[in-house]
């Protein structure tokens, strides 16, 4: 597998929202996207199996998002990563494998697609074949995240490093 290339892309109707504090569903011109409150942290959650091409070397996060209103200012975005491989209990998820936060700036047009790319994430153990749950969550809370309104996400992307 080529450093770079693609494993997995998601976008907000692939969503599995958490029990509470969940980005909520809406509508852009007719484009489904996730709303991510500024004043509440909230989640998004999505699961895939790692293909078949993976190496298991690290991982890359790239959203892709926009914001309701806003067209100054940064928010905290996390990406969380968490193998769930044979033997996994439902009943109580294993800890995260690897997170990152990122620091992103709002378009210059509310609406215009910014495309934001972490830094690598660990994804401890994984191996093709494994069940990989993917959580991305506004850290509207953080003192870094300052923008007004909501962030509309579009999709994110999982490449191997």
């Amino acid at each position: 597998m080529a450093s770079g290339d693609s494993l997995l892309l998601f976008d907000p109707l692939s969503n599995r929202p958490p029990v509470a504090n969940y980005a909520s569903v809406d509508l852009r011109n007719g484009f489904v996207v996730l709303d991510f409150d500024d004043a509440t942290n909230e989640t998004a959650q999505f699961l895939a199996v790692l293909p078949s091409h993976y190496g298991g070397g690290q991982l890359l996060a790239v959203v892709t998002w926009t914001t309701t209103t806003a067209i100054t200012d940064n928010a905290k975005l996390r990406v969380e990563v968490t193998r769930l491989g044979g033997g996994a209990s439902l009943a109580v998820l294993p800890a995260v494998d690897g997170s990152v936060d990122m620091t992103v700036t709002a378009p210059v047009t509310s609406g215009q697609l910014v495309l934001s790319q972490s830094s690598a994430i660990l994804a401890g153990n994984a191996v093709a074949g494994d069940q990989l749950l993917v959580g991305l969550t506004r850290l509207a809370a953080d003192v870094a995240d300052v923008l007004v309104g909501d962030i509309e996400f579009v999709s994110i992307e999982i490449r191997e490093v």
